[in-house]
């Protein structure tokens, strides 16, 4: 229930464009991700000295550079004799006795269909994390399942096979610990405890738990103070001023940084937090406090990307997804500078996005009513900040194409050994009205979009609708993963 010591990304360099991880989950774009509701906190993972006052502004901290941590172990499989089993489409790994799935049960997942992973829903740490915290109650609806049912993505360490789990928010989950996913043992551990809400008594809390009241407050009472109510800050109660983020919905704001070896986010402020000292860190965009954080002075929103660009050694943070025409800002590690970006196309609503290379490549949801139709890659130059557009041919009717405003549901991903992307969207190919999922495989040398049923995955309940960045593809099993939902089975689909 420690967290490990995790890996290093390589950015793959693939030919054209592509890009390497994506998006998650449950819907609903509440007014409570407004700004003027929540307000900042102390940098560090530490509670501060004096819960009664707050730390003074540290100003701009040190660089990240100097010698970075040693790389974690690579990824590794079990030499041992147990295959587990195969019943129907749901497997049993067998492990050897440190754990490692053995290589000989990984040979016995069929390719070519999707797979349930028995034992894999996030769900089986909930038993864990109450016996860590006697008396831990989530204060949301969900759970611990909607720390990535609540719009919520992960954060990827491709060649180390691994990703964490950060996220719940509004009225669907107050647990804010980190959960890692570990596909060497097939299994979920804690990274990081949740704040226990027996220290915030008497607290009343809201229908969101994705701002802290007592920190809104003191931000409001004190405009030029460096707190914000994004984070546990509580003068009346030290114990529950721990300095860490609250829950949130994280979409695909979440990043795994190979170098600083940490997982970052850009939702609201800027959040790091450490995989090797376990300690949070936050900075505030563009250094406002947080009485004046909005979006013209850095605030991060909520639907948006984040990226870590390891050649300029700057974290890169997108716009919300919700048709906002908007700029992307950046943090620059080793300045500690913030930097406005390019702006964004506006072709750019709702889609999903991935990174290949020095290339972040989008796939917004094809339609009429927000101009994304005929289909097209939105791509993003990380050299030249350059945006490029793609157009694809298909044999899509925009008549066919779903055009709700709020529609969240695009999946997409890229697969290396392919050089193809797949994606999924609704479209009403029978035009009987039912706007049913449908997956597609796009071309990016043809520049071709096409229905590929192959990889459908229907099998265990089709596609979700808001599953944000948790399909990708993993070169170390040569297989697509679809973490579906929080209290479901992980889904293993074995190129052929």
């Amino acid at each position: 229930m420690t967290a490990v010591s995790l890996g290093r990304r390589s950015s793959s360099l693939i030919l054209i464009l592509a890009l390497s991880v994506s998006g998650v989950l449950a819907g609903c774009s509440s007014s409570s991700e407004d700004p003027s509701q929540e307000e900042p906190s102390p940098d560090g993972g530490n509670p501060p000295p004096d819960a009664g006052s707050p730390p003074p502004d540290a100003g701009s901290p040190p660089p990240d550079a100097g010698n970075p941590p040693p790389p974690p172990p690579s990824f590794t499989w079990g030499n041992g004799t147990d295959t587990g089993k195969l019943e129907g489409n749901v497997w049993t790994p067998g492990r050897d006795a440190t754990g490692l799935v053995n290589a000989a049960s990984w040979a016995l997942v069929p390719k070519g269909r999707w797979i349930q992973v028995a034992g894999t829903p996030l769900t089986s740490l909930d038993a864990e994390v109450k016996a860590a915290l006697p008396g831990f109650r989530d204060l949301g609806s969900g759970g611990i399942a909607a720390v990535i049912n609540a719009y919520s993505g992960v954060a990827v360490d491709a060649p180390r096979a691994r990703w964490w789990a950060f996220g719940g928010g509004h009225a669907d989950s107050s647990n804010n610990g980190i959960y890692r996913f570990d596909m060497a043992k097939m299994r979920w551990s804690i990274e990081q405890l949740p704040d226990n809400p027996a220290n915030w008594t008497n607290v009343v809390y809201g229908n969101t738990y994705s701002h802290y009241p007592p920190a809104a407050e003191y931000s409001k009472a004190h405009p030029d103070s460096d707190v914000y109510s994004d984070e546990f800050f509580d003068p009346s109660r030290p114990a529950a001023s721990t300095g860490h983020p609250v829950a949130r919905h994280t979409y695909n704001g979440l990043v795994y940084n190979p170098d600083l070896q940490e997982v970052a986010l850009g939702v609201r402020r800027m959040w790091r937090y450490s995989l090797t000292t376990h300690t949070w860190k936050r900075h505030n965009p563009f250094n406002t406090p947080g009485a004046t954080y909005d979006g013209a002075t850095g605030y991060g929103g909520a639907a948006g990307w984040t990226f870590w660009d390891e050649v300029k050694h700057r974290y890169l943070f997108g716009p919300t997804e919700n048709y906002n025409y908007s700029k992307w800002w950046s943090f620059d590690t080793d300045d500690q500078s913030w930097n406005w970006e390019v702006i964004t196309p506006p072709a750019w609503q709702f889609a999903q996005m991935v990174r290949v290379g020095r290339k972040l490549v989008s796939f917004p949801a094809p339609e009429a009513k927000h101009d994304t139709f005929p289909p097209r890659l939105v791509t993003y130059d990380m050299d030249t900040g350059e945006w490029g557009f793609l157009y694809l041919k298909s044999d899509l009717e925009v008549s066919r194409c779903y055009y709700s405003d709020d529609f969240e549901g695009q999946i997409f991903a890229y697969v290396p050994p392919l050089n193809r992307y797949i994606a999924a969207f609704r479209y009403d190919r029978d035009g009987d009205g039912s706007f049913e999922y449908r997956t597609f495989e796009v071309d990016p040398v043809a520049l071709t979009l096409r229905e590929a049923p192959e990889y459908e995955a229907g099998a265990f309940d089709g596609w979700h609708g808001l599953v944000k960045n948790r399909f990708f593809y993993l070169a170390t099993h040569d297989a697509l993963v679809y973490v579906r939902k929080g209290e479901e089975n992980l889904r293993v689909f074995r190129l052929p």
